[in-house]
């Protein structure tokens, strides 16, 4: 499975020493409770956020588009990724990559390259 590998998040005590990984038709999220995969035909859009609490001591209290999220470690307290998804119980995934403008520049990219 390595060969389609794009991009791997180095475990980090940010990411509670998980690792987060990019594939050229999916993202794999190995977690403390197991992997999690996301087709990239699942995915509608991936962004870089600050931190909720930043944002709330600004007065951003993030209602617009609000969805229920799952977040996978320190995403309230760091700069973090938001992946939106159209399909599955959880619709939007929270996460803090070793480098968050890095993970989703990646991931934007093999995006553009699946949908090509």
């Amino acid at each position: 499975m390595s060969e389609n590998l794009v991009y791997t998040s180095k475990s980090t005590v940010k990411s509670f020493w998980q690792e987060y990984r990019i594939y050229a038709n999916r993202v794999e999220f190995a977690t403390k409770f197991g992997l999690m995969v996301v087709p990239f035909e699942h995915i509608e859009q991936a962004t870089v956020s600050e931190s909720d609490v930043k944002g709330l001591l600004k007065g951003d209290l993030k209602l617009k588009n609000f969805r229920p999220a799952l977040k996978l470690d320190w995403a309230n307290f760091l700069e973090h990724v938001v992946l939106d998804k159209s399909e599955g119980y959880i619709r939007r995934v929270l996460f803090t990559p070793d480098d968050p403008e890095r993970f989703e520049t990646e991931l934007n990219g093999a995006l553009v390259r699946y949908k090509a």
